[in-house]
């Protein structure tokens, strides 16, 4: 197995490689929190203007997002763990746009290769999901204004654990809750999505990118964990 950790806003070009795209504050611990509470899939989407033309077109879409760690006027729900938590979004559609893991996500479905979205909201999942494939790539999307650190955390954790390694994942929690990642979320006014982005295993489906959407990978048209 060869598994690499790989910077997504830097790098320009990527291989046919399983990918798996880490921002877990906060992107894709909302994404999979959004199918946890029942969305049907999740559309990702590049602007905040072509949200709005899909949301027009059909009223019944959810929309959720940022800009700049920011809520988007008018949109439904923020790219917060802390707003998805308790919504209802039982057989809804949301559209889905923010500032770094969405961005990245559209450089990555030009390459081929299977591409999951993972925090520690469904680690698990994830591993089982891609421990036999032969390589990998840790794709952390980083920010505009410099290094994710919480991210290469989480990813050298996975990657660690894919090699075979015995992982303590309280340590690399740890680790997060003192990262520079963790202070800035909480100098934004957003610190409360901390804690929601470090729950372990909540939901215990991957979450793959397949066709302009982003499902849970599983026949089941149950996304509750009941």
């Amino acid at each position: 197995m060869n598994v690499n950790i790989v910077d997504g806003r830097k790098e320009k070009i990527f291989d046919g490689s399983t990918k798996v795209l880490i921002d877990i504050f906060r992107s894709t611990t909302t994404i999979p929190l959004i199918l946890y509470r029942g969305a049907k899939y999740v559309i990702p989407v590049r602007t905040i203007t072509e949200t709005r033309k899909l949301k027009n077109k059909n009223q019944d879409y959810i929309t959720s997002g940022e800009r700049f760690g920011l809520k988007i006027p008018g949109f439904n729900f923020e790219n917060s763990p802390y707003s998805i938590m308790n919504a209802d979004l039982s057989g809804k559609i949301v559209l889905f746009t923010s500032t770094n893991g969405i961005k990245v996500l559209f450089k990555l479905i030009k390459y081929p290769g299977d591409i999951y979205i993972s925090s520690f909201i469904n680690l698990t999942a994830t591993y089982n999901a891609i421990k036999d494939n032969e390589n990998i790539s840790l794709v952390v999307s980083n920010r505009p204004d410099g290094k994710s650190d919480e991210d290469y955390i989480y990813a050298e954790m996975l990657k660690s654990r894919l090699e075979g390694n015995e992982v303590n994942i309280d340590d690399y929690i740890n680790k997060i809750i003192n990262s520079h990642g963790a202070k800035r979320l909480k100098i934004m006014g957003a610190g409360h999505d901390i804690d929601y982005s470090i729950k372990v295993d909540m939901y215990n489906y991957p979450v793959i990118y397949r066709d302009g959407k982003i499902i849970t990978k599983t026949k089941s048209q149950s996304h509750l964990i009941q």
